[in-house]
């Protein structure tokens, strides 16, 4: 347990953990209130798809832009102005949604009969245009600030600690997704505007938190020669961005992590299947969804395979802090993709909503400590400067992923019907793990106290 002890009491783990927890609990009850709405006010499910495929369209262009401002600026003040650009925004939605859409109907019962929040009112007819503005500003918020937390993550915490923090932020995170829904209901129950309301409170609480943050790498430690120093030791001081920005960003400088990402052959493995599983299980995921709420008055059971691909990566989580330290890396990281080809396979062949729920469920066990693993690898091969423009890159690519494999996964839903596809995806699920198995420079990767010699012995490249 020291080495718990020595990451809550000997950094500032803490604030940035309840920083970042209070923005992912805001943003999930955006997430859930929002689409909720656009299809009550609107009536149709086409609106809802298309306001959430603006919105990713509009993060992932920005999200390179945002690379290369996390790189630059200190990454303390950016989540304060996330925080408080959250504040603004939520206030503003939930004014619209008290202004326009105060007048519920009492006789509404959403789409398909099933129960949702339905609106009224001579201004009802604003309120989708609202929030779609509204979406996209947070949108536009999301692809420049989004990563900071991330990003600012490896400055907070000491390389041989990150394993163990990002275990512990999956099981926040699997903790988040599984409340979201459940609690984002429970405030829309209360008022249609609560949800928008509480979202506001917790951005000046992650604000706060923020603040809070003294002992964290800064930008401003940067020397002529491109290396960094250590600035625990004067969190305080003031910071000088301007002796560390010689020239204004450069679109070269916003695809530097993405070219680096696809350039060195390691990194290029791992992105690619990591945009094949992100894509397909996603896509899988959606299809179930939907498939299971066509019925009309099952859309309560529609988040159930979410609920429990939830629960698995939460008890995957608590499993993962004990295991990164002790197994090696190459062997969890394996188990990893074959687990999520093995249970996604499952999951598309069994028929019962219990069935598919189980192998889910199973199939995302180990993936807790193989993000925590290939996390913490990462930000070891990656300069604390150049976090934010890397993560930027990964960020388009799965995004981008994710994009292209629920257009056609909903392509093939109506062509060639839910089964069929879903074994599809399963089957780029599969080929996704022996991509990732045939690289012996991952499945030989051993725990984090020897990583530095295995990156010397095969050559991995750093950026």
């Amino acid at each position: 347990m020291a080495s718990d002890t020595e990451l809550w009491r000997g950094t500032d783990y803490g604030w940035w953990l309840a920083a970042d927890t209070s923005g992912a609990v805001g943003a999930s009850l955006i997430a859930f209130a929002v689409p909720l709405m656009m299809l009550a006010t609107t009536g149709s499910s086409a609106a809802a798809t298309t306001t959430e495929s603006i919105c990713v369209v509009v993060q992932t262009v920005l999200g390179l832009a945002g690379g290369v401002i996390q790189d630059r600026y200190d990454r303390r003040t950016l989540m304060l102005i996330w925080g408080a650009s959250g504040v603004v925004l939520s206030a503003v939605a939930a004014a619209a949604v008290m202004l326009f859409g105060n007048a519920p109907k009492t006789s509404g019962h959403g789409v398909n009969g099933a129960n949702a929040p339905a609106f009224g009112g001579p201004y009802a007819h604003v309120l989708p245009i609202a929030l779609l503005c509204i979406v996209v500003l947070f949108s536009v918020r999301d692809g420049l600030l989004e990563n900071t937390s991330n990003a600012m993550l490896r400055g907070v915490v000491p390389d041989e600690q990150l394993p163990h923090a990002m275990a512990l932020n999956d099981a926040r995170d699997s903790t988040v997704t599984l409340a979201g829904g459940p609690l984002g209901g429970l405030l829309m129950t209360v008022g249609h505007a609560v949800p928008f309301l509480t979202s506001a409170v917790l951005s000046v609480l992650g604000m706060v938190s923020a603040w809070r943050i003294r002992r964290y790498w800064k930008r401003a430690t940067v020397d002529d020669s491109g290396h960094s120093g250590n600035a625990d030791d004067a969190a305080d001081d003031a910071i000088d961005v301007s002796g560390a920005i010689t020239a204004a960003p450069r679109w070269r400088d916003a695809l530097d992590g993405m070219i680096w990402l696809l350039r060195d052959r390691f990194q290029r493995h791992l992105i690619i299947a990591a945009t094949m599983v992100t894509g397909a299980s996603n896509a899988f995921l959606l299809l179930t969804a939907l498939d299971i709420s066509q019925g009309g008055s099952q859309l309560i059971s529609a988040g159930f395979i979410n609920a429990a691909s939830a629960v698995g990566m939460l008890l995957g989580a608590l499993m993962a802090s004990q295991l990164v330290n002790r197994v090696p890396g190459g062997v969890l990281v394996g188990v990893m993709f074959a687990l999520l080809a093995a249970g996604f396979t499952g999951a598309a062949l069994v028929p019962s909503m219990v069935g598919k729920a189980i192998f889910v469920a199973c199939s995302v066990l180990a993936l807790p400590a193989g993000n925590a693993v290939l996390g913490g690898l990462s930000n070891t091969l990656v300069g604390k400067d150049k976090l934010g423009r890397v993560g930027a890159g990964s960020m388009v690519l799965q995004y981008g992923a994710y994009g292209v494999a629920v257009a056609l996964a909903g392509w093939g839903m109506q062509t060639i019907g839910y089964g069929p596809t879903c074994l599809i995806l399963a089957t780029v699920l599969v080929a996704a793990a022996a991509y990732a198995l045939t690289m012996r420079s991952l499945i030989t990767l051993p725990t984090p106290d020897r990583w530095v010699e295995h990156i010397q012995r095969w050559s991995i490249a750093q950026f």
